[in-house]
């Protein structure tokens, strides 16, 4: 279920979602439930698109626009991953990932980011503090793909 409100069904890469929802087992989740995902990320078209994926994922989805509120969000909610944009104001992708791992420990991280500096890409993928990244623009294979590696992680 997502949160906020639908959109087209396209991929960040711009190829078309499947016509039918997929859905894909996952350890991730209390119980019988959808496993809980927060999705953050300050462009609204890409939240809504990335939330949408991750529901035809068979996800449960909550999207929030910069990482003060995800930090609210997650201080009442406890969610098994968090997926967010590298590039936000205020806080990037990296420090919300620190402060998720000081507080909510457990909860897995996927940064999203279309930048392609060597020395960001090369910090993201040696860090601790994510377990995956995620290059835009992505497919939702690529995207299931990531989701499954950080929930083995």
């Amino acid at each position: 279920m997502v949160t906020k409100r639908q959109h087209e069904s396209e991929s960040l890469s711009g190829d078309p979602l499947p016509a039918f929802p997929e859905r894909y087992p996952s350890r991730l989740g209390r119980g019988s439930g959808a496993p809980c995902l927060l999705i953050v990320d300050d462009d609204q078209g890409i939240l809504n698109l990335v939330a949408k994926m991750v529901s035809r994922l068979g996800y449960h989805a909550t999207t929030t626009a910069d990482a003060a509120d995800a930090l609210l969000h997650l201080a009442d909610t406890q969610y098994d991953m968090v997926i967010s944009d590298y590039a936000m104001p205020h806080m990037d992708g990296y420090q919300l990932a620190d402060e998720i791992r000081e507080k909510h420990v457990g909860t897995k991280i996927i940064i999203m980011t279309g930048h392609r500096d060597p020395d960001l890409i090369d910090m993201l993928k040696h860090s601790s503090m994510v377990d995956g990244l995620l290059y835009k623009p992505f497919t939702l294979d690529s995207l299931k793909e990531k989701l499954q590696l950080a929930e083995v992680s």
